[in-house]
C-alpha cells in the first residue's frame, strides 16, 4: 500500500489553534435561530450571515475594524431577509487559492510587483488566506490617521504609514529565488526520498525553504517550546491513551449498566420513513 506524505504546510496558520466557533462568530457566519422538531422534516436555520454569502475582508476577522464592518454587513443582511428583499453582494467573491497550492508564508522574502515600491524586496508580516492577500513589512504603504475622526474627539490628528494588502492571485507580489535573488513563482513537489513536500522555484528548480516564522501560532513560537498549563490543558499522554472499549449496547444502556439501573420494560418499536 502506497501512502503519500501529509501536506504539513497546508496547516500553517497563526490562528490554526483558535476555536472554530470563535472565528465563525467573528465572521458573523453563525446560526441566528434554528427551527427544529418539524415532525421529521429537516431543520431550518436562519443565519446571521449565511456562509455562502460571507465576503472575506483584507484583515483578520477578529480585528476591530474588520469586526465592525462584518457587524454592519450582518445587520443589513438580516434587514433584507426580514423584508424578503434581495441582498446584493458588494463585491464579486474572491476565489480562494487552495491550501495545497498556497506558497506564501510569514517570514518569506518577496518582491513587490506593483505600486510605488515596485521592485523592492521585503519580508511578509502576515497573510490573509481567504482573500489571497499578503502584507509586506514596511512596503506598499499609505499615510493614514492613527485614530479615526481624531479631530471630532478633540485629539491631535497623528499620521502613520500602514501596509496595504498585496494580492497573490493578481500577481502583485512574488517570492524571491534564493539562487539569484530574482522574483519567481513556486510550486510544491516531493523530495527525492518521497518523504515530504518541498517548495521549489518554477524558474530554476531551486528549493525555497519555509521560514520558521510560518510555524508561529497564537499559542507558541515553536511547538517544542509550548508549555502545558497544568489546570487548563489535557496532558498529551492522557489524550493518546486508548480507553474506549466497543460494546454491543446503546449509550443509554451503557450508562444504566454503569450506574446499576435495571430496566424491566420492553422498548416500543421504532419506525423510520
Amino acid at each position: 500500500m502506497c501512502r503519500l506524505p501529509r501536506r504539513v504546510y497546508a496547516d500553517y496558520d497563526y490562528a490554526r489553534h483558535f476555536p472554530k466557533e470563535y472565528v465563525e462568530k467573528m465572521k458573523r457566519t453563525v446560526p441566528r435561530k434554528v427551527y427544529d422538531n418539524r415532525f421529521g422534516a429537516p431543520a431550518i436555520t436562519r443565519w446571521v450571515v449565511h456562509p455562502d454569502d460571507y465576503e472575506p475582508g483584507v484583515r483578520r476577522p477578529w480585528e476591530q475594524q474588520e469586526l465592525t464592518a462584518n457587524t454592519k454587513k450582518s445587520d443589513k443582511y438580516h434587514g433584507k431577509k426580514i423584508k424578503q428583499e434581495y441582498y446584493e453582494l458588494a463585491e464579486p467573491k474572491t476565489k480562494q487559492i487552495p491550501a495545497e497550492e498556497w506558497t506564501f508564508f510569514p517570514g518569506d522574502l518577496v518582491q513587490v510587483m506593483v505600486g510605488k515600491n515596485k521592485g523592492s524586496q521585503g519580508t511578509i508580516s502576515h497573510v490573509i488566506r481567504e482573500s489571497n492577500a499578503v502584507y509586506v513589512d514596511g512596503l506598499h504603504t499609505i499615510l493614514e490617521s492613527e485614530i479615526e475622526d481624531a479631530k471630532k474627539l478633540g485629539l491631535k490628528d497623528m499620521k502613520r504609514f500602514k501596509e496595504q494588502p498585496l494580492f497573490v492571485d493578481k500577481d502583485q507580489v512574488r517570492l524571491v529565488d534564493p539562487n539569484d535573488n530574482a522574483p519567481c513563482s513556486a510550486k510544491w513537489v516531493l523530495n527525492d526520498a518521497k518523504t515530504e513536500y518541498v517548495r521549489i522555484s518554477d524558474r530554476t528548480g531551486y528549493e525555497i525553504p519555509v521560514p520558521e516564522q510560518a510555524k508561529v501560532t497564537y499559542d507558541y513560537v515553536t511547538a517544542d517550546k509550548y508549555i502545558e498549563a497544568e489546570f487548563k490543558d489535557t496532558p498529551s499522554a492522557k489524550v493518546l491513551e486508548r480507553t474506549y472499549v466497543p460494546k454491543l449496547m446503546t449509550f443509554e444502556d451503557e450508562i444504566m449498566k454503569t450506574m446499576g439501573i435495571e430496566e424491566e420494560r420492553s422498548p416500543k418499536p421504532t419506525y423510520w420513513y
